[in-house]
């Protein structure tokens, strides 16, 4: 093996003390925030300087004195929107542009051309790979644009700064934090594992490395990172995100520090279709607040979960949380059989019993399960809400609660308890929600209930076998819409990544009930899907307000 560095020997004589000599370009000032943007100097490449073009934004009458360094995802620029929603909780923003020349974009970030891989459109292997050595990657020259971002940042008078990234710009503040003191990260669905995409940690199969993998695991992915970071983490996770592994996440939360471990935090955001709930937000801006400005914040220590049968043999979660404190809520998410973390049903357990600082609760799974997943919440008066470990248990033997195979995908009966929202575009910077209004929810439409949502409907349970459909099956369901329009089924091959289509006319203000088959579905291409058995995310959406229930396989 050749060229394998670590996080400490390929950073080792890294310099981020150059000159920024910073040019502000342009600046503007609407609803009490003041935009600059504005270009300064990154690492010197031996060819150059790149040149970093980014956006600083404060409150135009009281500009906070900490400061919030904002990665993007790698398919992000400066986002004024994401920026003013972090300036709207008291704080300065820095927001760089990290991925370089864009179609139809006149301010990037600028690469010589020694580091022109650097640039996201003309990556080729250097985003995923390792070939030569880690410095040779995307990464590097990603990473030495957030150092010079800090060194910017401290040219201004800004010594306590946090960082935020978003997925990609996750990945790169694990390796910014590990270099560079922060007083604190957060992480958005981003914890390192790149080299086993693709491979499910509770799969049968295992990665063969070869050298270049084993060069790109040891130096780039950010699970090699976790025991240097130097400040206190937030890894805000979401279930079934397609580009995080959310199973994998706390291997690298696990990993952290050790310094740092007591004071950092795991969260999960669930039936958001990858996207960060109300809760996870408020949780980011109070550990901003706490690490960033010193506050006073109670920062419980995570949940505890065990998976056990009780006195009765049935199967249920035990969830102990910190005596210092007595939640104001808590629960219980549990999934069964699928592998894959990306297509995974999640499903609230039902609460049994217990003392305020242990719960129990049913894990009533399906009686042909061979494995159950769950993870516990509490959430505490200050809106604090910390999570568990994902707890798995491979199940042999019977317990009283185990359930028979069930054809109702979904009924109002249950709530919104198996759905999630279909279209996350309403997301800010692709990440965070800002209104609960947008989930999944029970409303009434012409005297009867269903579910609903402003951004669609998605669920994943057909995925599971006590939800599996048989061969023939037709897809039945009830729906109401406000108006006469046109609903959008559509069928995702989950391994494929094709999309399959059917559309039905609906009158408005009367609830009808749709049959779909097979046949039914077909892609842009005019190719028919070859059945529901397969790995499958089946959506909705509708132009006006609608409601459904009753989905289920005849």
């Amino acid at each position: 093996m050749t060229n394998i560095l670590t996080p400490v020997s390929l950073w080792k004589n890294f310099d981020d003390g150059l000159d920024t000599a910073a040019e502000v370009i342009s600046e503007k000032t609407a609803d009490g925030v003041r935009t600059q943007y504005l270009y300064f100097y990154g690492r010197d490449t031996g060819e150059g300087r790149v040149k970093i073009y980014a956006a600083f934004a404060s409150g135009e009458t009281e500009p906070s004195e900490t400061a919030v360094l904002l990665l993007p995802d790698s398919f992000g620029t400066v986002d004024e929107e994401l920026m003013r929603f972090f300036v709207k909780q008291g704080h300065s923003v820095l927001m760089p542009d990290y991925r370089g020349e864009w179609e139809r974009t006149n301010n990037y970030t600028v690469y010589p051309s020694n580091v022109g891989y650097a640039n996201l459109v003309k990556c080729g292997r250097h985003k995923d790979h390792a070939d030569e050595d880690a410095a040779k990657t995307c990464w590097y020259e990603w990473v030495a644009v957030a150092r010079y971002c800090c060194t910017y940042l401290r040219s201004r008078g800004f010594y306590k700064i946090g960082a935020v990234g978003i997925r990609d710009g996750g990945e790169i503040g694990w390796k910014l934090a590990a270099g560079t003191q922060l007083a604190c990260l957060v992480t958005v669905c981003s914890a390192g594992w790149q080299t086993y995409r693709g491979f499910y940690k509770f799969g049968s199969a295992e990665p063969v490395f070869d050298d270049e993998r084993y060069r790109f695991m040891a130096a780039v992915d950010s699970q090699a990172y976790a025991p240097f970071v130097r400040c206190p983490v937030l890894m805000l996770c979401s279930t079934n995100d397609e580009r995080f592994d959310c199973d994998r996440a706390y291997d690298t939360f696990s990993r952290i520090n050790e310094r740092f471990v007591g004071d950092s935090v795991i969260s999960y955001s669930v039936h958001c279709n990858g996207c960060i709930d109300i809760g996870g937000t408020k949780d980011m801006f109070l550990f901003l607040d706490k690490f960033i400005r010193e506050r006073q914040v109670f920062l419980p220590k995570p949940a505890v979960i065990t998976v056990m049968a009780d006195e009765e043999q049935n199967l249920i979660a035990r969830c102990e949380f910190d005596p210092q404190g007595v939640p104001e809520e808590c629960g219980v998410y549990m999934a069964e059989d699928c592998a894959d973390p990306a297509v995974r049903e999640w499903t609230p357990a039902p609460f049994k019993g217990g003392d305020g600082q242990t719960a129990d609760f049913y894990l009533n799974v399906y009686e042909k399960a061979s494995a159950v997943y769950a993870f516990s919440y509490a959430r505490y008066t200050n809106g604090f809400t910390v999570w568990s470990r994902m707890a798995v248990k491979k199940l042999g033997g019977k317990f009283r609660n185990m359930q028979k195979r069930c054809r109702v995908m979904y009924s109002s009966k249950n709530g919104a308890d198996s759905l999630s929202i279909a279209d996350r575009s309403v997301a800010l910077g692709g990440a965070f929600l800002t209104s609960s209004a947008v989930l999944p929810q029970v409303v009434e439409e012409s005297g009867l209930k269903g579910a609903y949502s402003p951004c669609g409907l998605m669920t994943f349970r057909s995925n599971t076998p006590r939800y599996a459909p048989g061969q023939d099956a037709v897809l039945k369901l009830d729906i109401c819409c406000e108006k006469d329009c046109e609903v959008t089924f559509r069928m995702r091959d989950m391994a494929g990544g094709t999309v399959y289509y059917a559309v039905y006319r609906a009158a408005g203000g009367i609830w009808q009930s749709v049959l779909l088959e097979d046949k039914d579905f077909k892609s842009d291409q005019g190719i028919h899907i070859a059945g529901f058995c397969a790995k499958l995310r089946f959506s909705i959406s509708c132009p006006e307000r609608f409601a459904v229930n009753n989905l289920m396989w005849l």
